[in-house]
């Protein structure tokens, strides 16, 4: 749902909407709308008549600029992720994705416009969207992030191999007593040294736009990069005993992954890095920067995880070894 915005936000996202079409006529901005707010940015909408207009760009479009207290994004960042759309809208139909429009300065910050893509936020919980099975639109989503083709994007970054980038995320339960036993059993199930594959980074259901005749939308690529799909499963599962709130839903959430015809991940692989986020959480609990869970929950959720991944573990090795 979006809601009306009259403030500071609001006069940065007209004047760039006005700016981004400054020389392809005389651009009319209608009523701004703010359409989500996250930790980085906010994000407004408008529809942008021109005139005249004999390209037939008057449309919706959307305006990110840097959320209250947040630093704002380079130009540089936002023409990566500029790129990135570019090559992922070539490569593959099965999702949609924004349209870098200009990247316009506007009181000494970049602000990006870009194109708006319709849809309804995919809720994460099960039952809650009619005729929607979470945990299948997010493996349809991943399994067509994966298998884009991300190789010549200047400037991506992330791991060479899946090994890389578990052992870049297992560093951060180094070195605390409390995590010395979820690092020894997350470097005693490292994945194998396997392509990395592009990742979106932030797969929650705010990134994922429903449509009743197009495909899934992906906004907010501001965290992708190559690394291990695995923890792309992570980030939306959180450790959480019943992903989408429905039993088994880690489960689900593998079997839809693997029947979008990609190499199976199992279960282990993705509390290895589920193990890793709480530890970070934690360890940014202790140092006062974390703004979730206190320590002791979060060494609870922790343990609670790492008990999983044993279990899950010695399961694969006895299916394995009959």
């Amino acid at each position: 749902m979006t809601a009306r915005e009259t403030g500071p936000g609001w006069a940065r996202a007209k004047r760039a909407l006005e700016a981004a079409f400054s020389g392809a006529g005389r651009p009319q901005v209608g009523r701004l709308s703010r359409l989500g707010h996250g930790l980085a940015s906010e994000v407004y909408t408008a529809h942008v008549e021109l005139v005249p207009d004999p390209e037939g760009r008057s449309g919706t479009y959307a305006a990110s600029v840097p959320a209250r207290g947040s630093a704002p994004r380079t130009r540089a960042s936002w023409q990566r992720e500029g790129d990135l759309l570019e090559r992922v809208a070539a490569r593959t139909r099965a999702i949609r994705v924004p349209t870098l429009t200009a990247i316009v300065p506007v009181d000494g910050i970049d602000v990006a416009v870009r194109s708006y893509l319709e849809g309804v936020p995919l809720d994460l919980r099960a039952g809650q969207q009619r005729g929607v099975a979470p945990w299948e639109a997010v493996a349809r989503v991943a399994a067509a992030v994966h298998a884009v083709d991300a190789g010549d994007v200047p400037g991506l970054g992330g791991h060479a191999t899946r090994r890389a980038h578990a052992l870049s995320e297992i560093a951060v339960l180094d070195g605390v007593p409390e995590l010395r036993e979820a690092e020894r059993w997350a470097r005693d199930h490292l994945p194998d040294e396997e392509p990395s594959a592009l990742l979106h980074g932030d797969l929650l259901g705010q990134n994922i736009l429903l449509h009743w005749e197009e495909p899934y939308a992906v906004i907010d690529w501001e965290h992708a990069m190559r690394g291990d799909p695995a923890y792309e499963m992570a980030i939306v599962t959180r450790g959480a005993r019943r992903p989408f709130q429905i039993d088994h839903g880690l489960t689900r959430l593998l079997d839809a992954y693997a029947a979008q015809g990609r190499p199976r991940i199992e279960a282990p692989a993705v509390h290895l890095y589920e193990l890793c986020l709480l530890g970070r959480w934690y360890r940014e609990a202790l140092e006062g920067e974390g703004d979730g869970e206190p320590p002791n929950q979060l060494l609870r959720h922790l343990e609670n995880v790492l008990r999983r991944a044993c279990a899950a573990s010695a399961g694969r090795m006895i299916r394995a070894s009959g």
